[in-house]
């Protein structure tokens, strides 16, 4: 089996959820994100039922369901009054046991993400950013912007990164310092 290594851009639950899943599959990975901390105020509110279905297969769905909070049902109003229920509960029920909208806004949720990421030894790096990258055929290099404003070149085989190895220079996997 050859070594394969990813370099994720993005540390938000994509980007993150993204990690788990390749990690869970033995791929190293290296996730980084421009921002300086994760969020602090959620853009989704919402995790469907699809979602905690492939949570169960990273072990996060039940967490994430006592985290968060079960909505059965919505009401939907026309003009100040009741014009129907929509219960949850008996859409999908028989295809599967998170029949009910979860709320679990984003940054708890990345929040969790990270600790699971943390948990494997994977890291995110921030006020990191991809400032472009190389297909060679074989492989592509990408050069990233770490904290400290130094640029590198990340990607195992990369060129640069052989003769940074040559030379002495090359210090560790592509960390950029800071």
């Amino acid at each position: 089996m050859t070594h394969c290594e990813v370099l994720i851009v993005g540390a938000g639950p994509t980007g993150l959820v993204l990690a788990l899943w390749l990690t869970k599959l033995g791929v190293h990975v290296r996730i980084i994100d421009k921002t300086a901390e994760p969020g602090t105020t959620s853009r989704a509110l919402a995790i469907q039922a699809r979602t905690l279905e492939l949570y169960r297969q990273l072990d996060l769905a039940d967490t994430v369901v006592s985290r968060g909070h079960k909505v059965p049902a919505i009401n939907l109003w026309v003009k100040g009054e009741m014009a129907a229920r929509m219960p949850f509960e008996v859409v999908g029920a028989d295809l599967t046991r998170f029949s009910f909208l979860e709320i679990f806004p984003q940054d708890e949720h990345e929040r969790l993400l990270v600790e699971r990421l943390e948990a494997l030894k994977v890291f995110v790096e921030r006020r990191t950013e991809l400032m472009r990258f190389t297909d060679n055929g074989k492989g592509v290099s990408a050069c990233l912007r770490g904290p400290n404003g130094n640029e590198g070149v990340g990607g195992g085989g990369s060129t640069h990164r052989r003769r940074a190895r040559r030379s002495g220079a090359y210090q560790g996997r592509g960390h950029l310092g800071g």
